[in-house]
């Protein structure tokens, strides 16, 4: 039996008469498998099957077995129908892989092979198969064909330097993706959406719907701007210029308006509102809005402006007029006329609660000593340490006074509220805050004018004080109050908070 297995003629023919049978009939059954389950991999199974096989046991035979030479041409001839016949399966095989990316890149979320990629692969199957039938089979020295490629080659680069620079780019933009195929992208002064990407130029084609075949050189040297990646979001910034004469949260609200109603703007991240420029007889604003496909940008732009024309009209917010601001805009006029004159400010006093049953000349002296402020949603009217000691008649909006350390305690103050600084807590040494609520307008009174008119009135003062100890009160249940000095203005709201400091005071001994 060893003297079997130590002949070469012995061994090979058992593998031609066991082995090779067996793979033939195993790669039958694994064919008849894949071709029922319809597997693309069943051309290349049947080619390996059929033809790779079948040559290499006919190769077996005749040289192994029979002793033939291998320079015989009858082998060469069969060892080169055996690379041909790998390559084929090979190429069948690649196939399979190709069309399995393709359908992969297809899929959300996913990115596309460039195709320049995919041929790559069939290209060195064809030179390797060529080195191997030329120089292994058929013993062509390519010694020669090597140095006249050499020559020809440097001859070629240097005629077709651009060429190949641009063949070179795309092989660098290929492995570096900075972008792909349905990307958005700008650059110099063009802007548009990725068709392909090639060996030596790419086509883009821009929103008039014309392809722009730009070189890949051109486009590995040029600053680039890509709106699909990392991800989909962009913001749009839309500039809008407003009346100078609309305060700036009405402005805001009507531009957010508008933004929140414009199709294809996203909820999240939301749409914003910034101050840009303030100059009178203009205020410049700009809305930011974010969108998930920067196709629709010009479209949002352009929806964006309309909506901001009819929201002007239905809000109140008026948009320039450029023509009456240059013939008939005077600012010295409009100034004076939206001066709060003495006679309005002693009616917006007059309208409160605590201040109407006033004497005519009380009411002028706080007039006469008061001016009228206007102050934004959310901004502080009387701060912790302002030191501010006027007086403040709520003329128009809504505030709170809140506690600084217990912000979920405040006491609402409407239209015809009075106050002003509160008493420090003990625990804190701070002074509750008031915060505008909505846009607001006051009348602040000097506190001279203030302490004169309330001392001449102690009934008015008592009043004011019992309020005060309320307010307080209300904000901190266990703070010890006590009521402010007699010409201290730090009152409340209408009847019904003076009905609750009333009843808070005789249920409550005063401790000051």
């Amino acid at each position: 039996m060893s003297v079997l297995f130590d002949n070469a003629v012995s061994i090979w023919a058992m593998v031609l008469i066991v082995l090779l049978p067996v793979l033939i009939v195993a790669g039958g059954e694994l064919e008849e498998r894949l071709r029922q389950r319809r597997s693309p991999l069943t051309e290349p199974v049947a080619t390996m099957r059929t033809w790779v096989l079948g040559l290499a046991t006919l190769w077996v035979l005749v040289v192994m077995v029979l002793g033939v030479s291998a320079s015989n041409v009858f082998v060469r001839v069969l060892a080169t129908a055996i690379c041909i016949a790998l390559v084929i399966a090979c190429l069948q095989l690649l196939s399979f892989v190709t069309n399995r990316a393709e359908q992969r890149a297809e899929l959300p979320g996913e990115r596309g092979i460039p195709a320049l990629l995919l041929l790559l692969p069939r290209l060195l199957v064809f030179l390797f198969a060529g080195w191997v039938i030329f120089a292994g089979i058929w013993n062509v020295d390519l010694t020669g064909l090597f140095a006249a490629l050499g020559v020809t080659s440097l001859v070629v680069s240097l005629a077709l330097q651009p060429t190949l620079s641009s063949l070179a780019s795309g092989l660098l933009l290929l492995g570096d993706r900075p972008f792909s195929p349905g990307d958005w992208i700008s650059f110099d002064d063009t802007e548009g959406r990725v068709v392909d990407l090639g060996w030596r130029t790419s086509r883009i084609q821009d929103r008039n719907g014309d392809i722009h075949v730009v070189p890949n050189a051109t486009l590995s040297t040029t600053n680039l701007v890509n709106y699909a990646q990392p991800n989909e979001l962009h913001r749009v910034v839309v500039p809008v210029q407003v009346a100078y004469s609309n305060p700036p949260t009405s402005a805001k609200e009507m531009l957010l308006a508008a933004a929140r109603a414009t199709e294809g703007v996203l909820e999240s991240p939301p749409p914003n509102i910034r101050v840009k420029q303030i100059d009178d007889p203009l205020m410049g604003y700009e809305a930011h809005m974010w969108i998930d496909d920067y196709a629709i940008a010009p479209r949002v732009f352009s929806d964006f402006g309309s909506l901001v024309w009819y929201q002007s009209n239905r809000m109140d917010v008026p948009l320039p007029s450029p023509a009456y601001d240059l013939y008939h805009h005077d600012p010295i006029q409009e100034a004076a006329d939206a001066e709060v004159g003495f006679e309005e400010r002693k009616e917006r006093i007059r309208r409160s609660p605590q201040l109407r049953d006033l004497s005519d000349g009380d009411l002028g002296r706080l007039a006469s000593a008061a001016r009228a402020v206007r102050f934004s949603r959310g901004e502080r009217m009387v701060p912790q340490e302002d030191g501010s000691t006027d007086t403040f008649v709520l003329f128009e909006g809504a505030a709170r006074i809140v506690d600084p350390l217990r912000t979920i305690r405040f006491v609402e103050l409407s239209a015809g509220d009075v106050f002003a600084v509160l008493g420090r807590s003990s625990e804190s040494g701070l002074s509750p805050e008031v915060v505008a609520m909505t846009d607001c307008e006051v009348v602040v009174i000097s506190a001279e004018a203030a302490g004169a008119v309330i001392s001449r009135n102690p009934a008015l003062n008592e009043a004011l004080n019992r309020l005060e100890v309320s307010r307080m009160r209300r904000l901190d249940p266990t703070e010890p109050v006590s009521v402010g000095p007699p010409g201290s203005l730090n009152g409340g709201s209408g009847a019904a908070e003076q009905s609750a400091a009333n009843a808070a005071v005789e249920e409550t001994p005063d401790d000051g």
